[in-house]
């Protein structure tokens, strides 16, 4: 049999393993890629991923706010804050959080990624 000593030592190791295995868990989980028409009104406070086109990029507050315009069917416009190195015609993925502004829906981004841009391909018989 073991020792009351034994059982709360094996127990406190097990619960901080079971915590430890849910933070590395958390660190793992993506947001799911969505439509740029989830980011409407009735929306607030919900986390969004998508990908979209930068149509427009605005600097405000010395570059401490960069204010974009995402397309993707309908177009939305998104918030980041701080500088962020992106032009018109890049596709981004963006994660953020669906808020009102002036009562309208915007995306204040949390995490900004430009994707890579596919290079078209050529026909078979020309070369690089």
């Amino acid at each position: 049999m073991l020792s009351d000593r034994t059982l709360l030592i094996v127990a406190l190791c097990l619960t901080l393993l079971g915590i430890i295995a849910l933070y590395l868990l958390f660190l793992s989980a993506e947001l799911p890629l969505e439509d740029l028409t989830a980011v409407v009104a009735g929306r607030e406070s919900t986390s969004v991923r998508v990908h979209a086109r930068v149509v427009s990029v605005r600097h405000a507050g010395n570059g401490s706010v960069t204010l974009l315009t995402l397309a993707e069917e309908v177009t939305r416009p998104a918030v980041v804050f701080g500088d962020v190195n992106v032009s018109p015609g890049m596709t981004v993925d963006v994660e953020g959080e669906v808020r009102l502004y002036e009562d309208a829906p915007e995306l204040v981004v949390s995490r900004l990624t430009a994707l890579p841009v596919a290079s078209p391909a050529l026909p078979e018989n020309q070369s690089r």
